[in-house]
């Protein structure tokens, strides 16, 4: 029997392990944990390009992010390697701290060096806080430096309602009152900053990937809404990134785009992640509602005429105004029939240049104006002779 027991023992260690992932129990218990009786405690539905809440519930409550934080963490990155301060082969030394953070990671070995994009594809797939300690370390000497920049970029991006303690939302056993918060509406707007990235929105859709470090041969992303394998995929999804811890229960920052249009669905404190009321069927089903509810309108392409101005002092006395950007709105399904289109601006005073601003034009639908976009001169108008001026036969 002993032998057997050896056997099995030694069967394990020469095994590769399990990324260990942020898939947490059956259900959370914490008291920020579906505070609504709804499965969840809040939740935000934001359209990416006209910034339109579509849902809103709490959006303004900060609520633990367990690894949602890890966005700000992959966005100071990205941000340090478009500045020059860091690049993708960056070596990055594993600090003894960084290997012992537990919970999802890829068991980088202390002493180990990695370069940065291998970390940023870490963080960004696994959810892996040693991959995510350790950048923050590469940047800033320390996660608690990093802290202090990651709370700067939250008051530089408007993030009224987040504050930071570590770059990877762990609870903080020591001093609970020391865990990262963020609200809903602030998550979106993080979330929609982090997509700008190409190399974060190819990995925020990524299932599973290669990541062979001698220990692990694949990472796994724990957001069931992009893995055709789970029973909550949704075929639009496009990222972005998950969370779970007891504190914070099971949270999701959500995208999906649809014929053109983008929306993100936060959802936190549910009670659970996976089943038909989890974090990703909430944030599917709030994500489908609005793409199906709802669509992006272009009435007037850049460069349609749009009205007429008057011209004072000119040689000629109107000049066309052309809209000087596409005319996008987001409209109501069934409640977009009376969009118009109307120039807004006053007379103007030779001389014109082609392409000048003179006023601006108006999105309307109904009496709300959804959308505003520069009326441009469509040719130039030179000034009249002062000859003219005086006698105009």
């Amino acid at each position: 029997m002993k032998l057997w027991k050896v056997f099995l023992l030694a069967l394990a260690i020469a095994a590769p392990l399990s990324a260990q992932t942020e898939e947490g129990p059956g259900q959370a218990q914490g008291a920020a944990v579906d505070t609504t009786g709804r499965g969840y405690s809040a939740a935000y539905v934001i359209e990416t390009s006209t910034k339109q809440p579509l849902f809103a519930l709490n959006e303004h409550q900060p609520l633990p992010t367990a690894s949602m934080a890890k966005m700000m963490t992959l966005l100071i990155t990205m941000e340090e390697i478009r500045d020059g301060r860091l690049k993708y082969d960056t070596p990055v030394t594993v600090s003894a701290r960084a290997s012992k953070m537990g919970g999802s990671q890829v068991y980088l070995r202390a002493g180990s060096v990695w370069p940065v994009k291998n970390l940023i594809i870490a963080t960004m797939v696994q959810s892996a806080n040693d991959a995510a300690e350790a950048l923050a370390e590469k940047i800033a000497g320390s996660a608690e430096n990093f802290a202090d920049m990651m709370n700067q970029r939250a008051q530089e991006l408007g993030l009224t309602h987040s504050h930071f303690y570590d770059p990877h939302g762990l609870p903080n056993s020591k001093d609970p009152t020391h865990i990262n918060t963020m609200c809903p509406h602030d998550l979106a707007i993080l979330g929609m900053e982090v997509m700008k990235y190409q190399l974060l929105r190819d990995l925020a859709k990524t299932p599973e990937m290669p990541f062979r470090n001698g220990t692990l041969e694949k990472i796994y992303n724990p957001n069931h809404l992009i893995n055709p394998r789970k029973a909550n995929y949704m075929e639009d999804a496009t990222g972005i990134k998950t969370g779970y811890s007891g504190p914070a229960g099971y949270c999701v920052t959500a995208s999906a785009k649809r014929a053109g249009m983008e929306v993100v669905a936060v959802v936190m404190g549910a009670k659970t992640g996976g089943g038909p009321n989890g974090s990703f069927a909430n944030a599917g089903r709030l994500m489908n509602e609005a793409l199906v509810n709802y669509r992006m309108a272009t009435p007037a392409k850049k460069g349609t005429q749009v009205g007429q101005a008057t011209v004072k002092n000119g040689r000629a006395k109107t000049v066309a105004v052309v809209a000087g950007a596409d005319a996008t709105a987001l409209v109501k399904r069934g409640q977009d029939r009376n969009i118009k289109i109307t120039y807004s601006g006053g007379e103007v005073t030779a001389p014109v240049k082609k392409g000048q601003q003179i006023g601006t034009v108006l999105v309307q639908n109904g009496n709300e104006t959804i959308a505003k976009i520069p009326a441009l001169a469509a040719a130039d108008v030179e000034k009249q002779s002062a000859w003219k001026s005086f006698w105009p036969f």
